[in-house]
This record gives structure tokens, sequence and C-alpha cells, in this order.
């Protein structure tokens, strides 16, 4: 047999193995379905800039450590503030949005209400909404466009919390020296409290302060 014998003998053989190869159909690959979800995440990590958030024995005590760290902070923050503004006998915890109110008990306290005052109604006020036990009184007076809430409560130490947000706590003197307090929201009203007769009394409304001042010289014994 003579070298291109041969050679159209070999590249007959060559022809007819790939042809078969060709012909046959090989089953398609599918990645699993955790290579998808695998592949899906890192995909949106890249995305959103974000990196592994997988848990590692370094970053679990980095966390705690952290933890610990702030809560030190919080807590000596805490302690700065109870012992933070003190106005006669009112002190305020400071918490940002908001105050807690704690108030400095004398044996002349009354320990349930004993009289109610109120505003008087030959002034123009009329009472909208009215609630009293024991304890403390809420009244909604309403004159014309203007709109209070009298309260009337016994001293017992934690008083609540008060809205010092928007507004700065300044002290005023009513009957006694520092006696009271108020916080001037401008356009938004004014709040403000005062001690008298062992009771602690408040104003809120859209009112000014010098409006406020008047009315809490004004209010007097009433009979529900």
């Amino acid at each position: 047999m003579t070298f291109d014998e041969k050679l159209v003998l070999a590249l007959r053989d060559t022809a007819r193995e790939r042809s078969e190869q060709m012909a046959v159909v090989t089953k398609k690959h599918r990645f699993s379905l955790s290579y998808k979800l695998w592949k899906r995440k890192v995909l949106k990590n890249l995305r959103k800039t974000r990196y592994d958030s997988r848990w590692t024995l370094h970053k679990a005590r980095r966390i705690v450590v952290a933890a610990f760290v702030v809560s030190i902070v919080l807590f000596a923050a805490t302690a700065c503030a109870v012992v933070g503004l003190t106005i006669g006998r009112f002190s305020f915890e400071d918490k940002r949005e908001y105050s807690k109110l704690f108030m400095a008990s004398l044996s002349s306290d009354k320990t349930q209400i004993e009289e109610y005052y109120g505003l008087p109604i030959e002034d123009g006020w009329k009472i909208n909404d009215f609630y009293a036990d024991d304890y403390g009184t809420a009244i909604v007076y309403v004159c014309g466009e203007k709109i209070v809430s009298f309260r009337q409560d016994i001293i017992r130490g934690n008083m609540g919390n008060v809205n010092t947000e928007n507004a700065a706590v300044e002290p005023v003197s009513l009957y006694e020296e520092n006696d009271g307090f108020v916080l001037d929201f401008g356009n938004d009203g004014t709040l403000l409290y005062w001690i008298y007769d062992g009771y602690l009394l408040s104003f809120s409304g859209n009112i000014d302060k010098t409006e406020a001042v008047n009315l809490a010289y004004s209010t007097k014994l009433v009979e529900f």
C-alpha cells in the first residue's frame, strides 16, 4: 500500500469518528441549586459593594467587645444625665427627645387630691374634657381658638416625662423662688409647671409664655 493510500485511509477513519461523535447528543450540563444560590449571592454582593458577612470567631469577639464598650459609654452618659439640670425641687434626666422629671418630696405635700384647681369660667374658659381621681386631674379648656390642657398631680418623686426636644427648660418663680419652670416652643405653644399648695400644677397649649404665667395666677379652687 502506497503512502498516499495510507493517508486517504487515515483521513477517512478520522472523519468517520468525528462524524459519529457529532451525531451523539450529549446531556446538557446543569448547575446545582447550591451553586446557583451561591452565584446569586456573590453577584448581589458585588453589585452593592458588600462583603461576605459569614460569622467567624474573630468577628464574634470583635462584636462582643464593641457591644461591651458601647454599654459602658451609655451607662456613663446615663449616670451623668441623672445629675443633670436641677431647678428648685425639680430635677431632669435628659433623654434628648424628652426628659424624665423628678421632684424632691416634702412633708407638706398632699398624698391625695383634697381640693380641685382649675380656670375661672367667668374668663371665658369652657371645659371640653375632664378626668379626675384621688391622685390627679386632667382638664381640657377651650376659649375661642385657644386650647389648654390643665393638670393637677400629687407629688410622688418620679413625675413622668416632659417634652424637652425643641425648647430649653427655663426656671420661673411664681409664689416662691424657682417653684416652677417653663418651656417655650414658639408657635407650637408653651408648657408651664409649678408647685402650689402641695400639688404639682401644669399648663400646656397654644398660648405664649406670658399668657401661661397669667393663667397660673388666675387658677383657683373649683367644684365639678
